[in-house]
């Protein structure tokens, strides 16, 4: 199995399709690769394989972040937000500065409005630096989730229902293109969840 630079994320990203066709992928290969090793930009990469580790990178990245945070998920179960750590997390890094804001794209909402106080509660509060959309169905075949924070900094799995992934710190080159797919993802998705949805 091929160990060269696309599998430990050494690439362009990928453009998101306007039509739904699927984004072709390669998987990250863990061996030979996994670790941390420095990337081309002067930061560190981090290849992880469960899911343990990618609450710990997800974590990891949410608390780098300084201005804005960008997450793109299936519905953020997985990323704990409606643990008591990461409303803390979330809500001092709001409190930080009020330019501060956290954008979410998701493809379902059930999880946020129906199973998520916490960050309904945040929502309420910061309703000026929260924005959560829903992707739009033309970009549904989507499978991977990002976590951006600032221009430095990130993690990403290529496919939601794999724990494997990789962890980018302090490459902003590296970053620049995952920040890119975000803006294109966020062009073709809509509001969805606001203190007005939720009947705050």
């Amino acid at each position: 199995m091929s160990n060269g630079p696309q599998d430990d994320f050494s690439v362009p990203y990928e453009k998101v399709p306007v039509t739904a066709r699927p984004v072709t992928e390669t998987p990250i290969t863990l061996g030979a690769t996994s670790g941390t090793s420095e990337t081309p930009g002067g930061g560190t990469r981090r290849l992880f394989a469960t899911r343990a580790d990618f609450h710990a990178g997800s974590a990891e990245v949410i608390a780098l972040a300084k201005r804005e945070l960008r997450i793109f998920d299936t519905d953020l179960s997985e990323l704990g937000f409606n643990s008591p750590e990461m409303e803390e997390r979330i809500g001092n890094f709001l409190h930080g500065s009020r330019t501060n804001r956290l954008l979410i794209a998701v493809r379902e909402t059930e999880y946020i409005v129906q199973s998520c106080p916490r960050l309904i509660r945040l929502l309420r509060e910061y309703s000026h630096a929260i924005f959560i959309h829903q992707i739009n169905d033309a970009i549904r075949n989507l499978e991977d989730i990002m976590v951006i924070a600032d221009d430095a900094h990130y993690l990403r799995r290529p496919n939601f229902g794999q724990p494997k992934g990789v962890v980018v710190l302090n490459d902003a080159n590296e970053t620049h293109g995952w920040l890119n797919r975000f803006e294109e993802i966020w062009e073709q998705s809509t509001p969805a969840v606001s203190a007005t949805t939720v009947g705050l």
